[in-house]
């Protein structure tokens, strides 16, 4: 079974949002995500990609079905996806909580870097870490195509910029491309119960294994009670 095809049949869709607004602007910084600006949403089931956004009309993936629609039809869409499981990276204390304080949302959560850093404590046998998306994406071959290759991906840095400089389609393909890993690397560590990280004891590649993901339900949480948390 293929990504496309396990995603589909569990309900899964991989996400990610974007907000231009800076958070030096906001007197609490980065304590309330719900204070900052919701620019566009890309969602992901495995074959179809979904943008959300009012800067841009359209954003094309190569060889992905994408649907362009205005922020107008996000919630219609959520509450058409009642029931799924949404899974990000790094989002259970941003992206979840952005989303769903600007719309109401019925299903569950999964934030991917949790499990990973779970499975990188056992590993280590001290703490869990932290890891880069693009660097686990590049490492664990996980191909995506919105971006002809990972190093042409925008940091949050250069996409603020490009933002600024009227390059909304830039930034939102880059998402999108982040999308696509976040699903490949999901469905990897569940189905496969294993991932390459880069050993900080020997700076080489090496493959622990994630049998953490077999109990995927304890990561897994109504994303409304993420938002009650913040």
């Amino acid at each position: 079974m293929g990504v496309a095809e396990w995603m589909q049949a569990n309900d899964v869709i991989a996400f990610r949002v974007y907000s231009s607004t800076d958070a030096s602007d906001l007197p609490t910084g980065w304590t309330k995500p719900s204070k900052f600006f919701l620019d566009g949403v890309v969602f992901y089931d495995g074959e179809n990609v979904v943008v959300f956004t009012d800067m841009v009309d359209v954003v094309l993936v190569k060889g992905k079905e994408t649907k362009n629609h205005s922020m107008a039809d996000l919630q219609s869409w959520l509450d058409v996806s009642k029931g799924a499981t949404f899974v990000g990276y790094g989002s259970r204390k941003f992206d979840s909580i952005l989303l769903n304080s600007k719309y109401g949302i019925d299903a569950d959560h999964i934030d991917l870097a949790e499990i990973i850093q779970d499975a990188s404590k056992k590993h280590y046998g001290d703490y869990g870490r932290r890891y880069d998306i693009h660097d686990l994406a590049e490492l664990n071959h996980a191909k995506q195509t919105a971006i002809p290759h990972l190093s042409y991906l925008l940091g949050p840095i250069a996409r603020l910029a490009e933002w600024r400089r009227g390059s909304a389609r830039n930034v939102l393909r880059t998402v999108a491309a982040e999308v696509e890993i976040i699903a490949r690397l999901f469905c990897q560590v569940v189905i496969h119960e294993d991932l390459k990280i880069l050993d900080e004891r020997t700076e080489r590649p090496v493959n622990i294994p994630v049998p953490n993901a077999r109990d995927v339900e304890i990561y897994t949480k109504p994303i409304v009670e993420l938002q009650e948390e913040e």
